[in-house]
């Protein structure tokens, strides 16, 4: 029997913070299609209050992004034990491959501090060779401007790395918050890695479905 492709999800902050009640549906969804499954925890709120509370008191740029992955530790470790998965808190080149295993930010070896739960994610998928990165967050999808100022954004369906990484911004500091890190982006391009942004649920039985998303697909 052919083995089923892994899938990394990165779970954002806003989703967790903003959808909290629909993390039982998560599971229920993850848990019937029987396979590996990588869910990588953002800061949302609370990491970017701790940088907030942290930068007043003085802690330089680097203890600031400390914070942040600290952050999204404590929440991957609450995510795991309400879900009833495997909490993993080693290096993302290490991912278990078997399972269902929860994580937050990473930083020591070879990973400095900087670096967002997207972009821990996309070395997750490179590390278990899944070929689908699924974005959960707050918004629908990727649109082509800021649907928080502008009431006509419009869902872009598809979109392509390079048209992607020409709407963002290389500036990177502590605790900001990107619908889908450039970074990671780019690391998803090489790797041939496709992302789908989203903030509907239904869109990972779309995508194991080989069905149309509801959200963004990047590739």
């Amino acid at each position: 029997m052919e083995e089923k492709e892994p899938i990394v999800i990165s779970l954002g902050g806003s989703f967790i913070f903003n959808k909290s009640e629909e993390l039982k549906e998560l599971k229920r969804v993850i848990d019937s299609f029987h396979r590996n499954v990588t869910i990588v925890v953002g800061g949302g709120r609370l990491c970017r209050d701790y940088i907030s509370f942290a930068k007043y008191l003085g802690l330089s740029t680097n203890e600031l992004h400390i914070v942040g992955i600290k952050a999204t530790i404590l929440n991957a470790f609450v995510i795991s034990r309400a879900l009833k998965y495997k909490f993993y808190n080693g290096s993302p080149d290490k991912t278990p491959k078997k399972g269902v295993n929860v994580m937050g930010g990473f930083y020591g070896g070879k990973y400095r501090p900087g670096n967002t739960t997207d972009v821990v994610a996309a070395i997750a998928a490179i590390s278990v060779n899944s070929k689908t990165l699924l974005n959960l967050s707050k918004e629908k999808g990727v649109y082509d401007k800021d649907p928080e100022k502008h009431k006509n954004a419009k869902l872009l369906k598809k979109i392509s790395f390079d048209t992607f990484l020409s709407k963002t911004k290389n500036a990177r500091k502590p605790g900001m918050n990107f619908i889908f890190d450039p970074k990671a982006a780019r690391m998803c391009k090489k790797a041939n890695i496709r992302v789908i942004v989203t903030s509907d649920l239904k869109d990972i039985k779309k995508v194991l479905n080989k069905e149309e998303v509801n959200g963004t697909v990047l590739s």
